[in-house]
């Protein structure tokens, strides 16, 4: 093999490794953003329970915040578990309210976009999401969900 077909070899070999290193690179970056226009969302939601609960002292049904998300355009959020006919009255403020699960690649990972009663938001890791959701579930609403969707 000459010095040509070498260095043509290496170039090549450079090529495909610094194109694979951009394709993770951008997967990631799209991730991100994704991520960080659900959560603006959930935030979004949050002021809007906020409100409601100021002016109505309870929380606002889901059609509600289905009503508000559509004004918003329903950023990356997607379907999203609204917990309220669970909820008794005089919950801690750090009760979860809403929830999505969220199926992200490689850095991000999996985990889910929560917003508390209080309508503060945050992005939880899987593991310590179910514990903590585990704890506020009534049988009740673990039956109900159980159930399979549809007609």
């Amino acid at each position: 093999m000459n010095q040509r077909q070498k260095s043509t070899i290496v170039r090549s070999v450079v090529v495909i490794l610094s194109t694979l290193a951009f394709v993770v690179v951008m997967l990631n970056v799209r991730d991100y953003v994704n991520r960080a226009e659900a959560v603006r969302t959930m935030e979004y939601l949050g002021e809007k329970v906020r409100q409601y609960r100021a002016t109505y002292n309870s929380t606002p049904p889901k059609s509600y915040l289905t009503g508000q998300r559509t004004e918003f355009r329903d950023a990356r959020l997607g379907d999203f578990e609204y917990r309220a006919p669970w909820i008794e009255f005089g919950a801690s403020p750090d009760t979860i309210l809403a929830y999505t699960r969220k199926n992200y690649q490689f850095i991000i990972g999996r985990g889910y976009i929560v917003m508390r009663l209080d309508g503060s938001v945050e992005w939880m890791g899987s593991t310590e999401f179910n514990e903590l959701l585990s704890r506020q579930q009534t049988q009740a609403e673990i039956e109900i969900l159980q159930k399979p969707k549809g007609f």
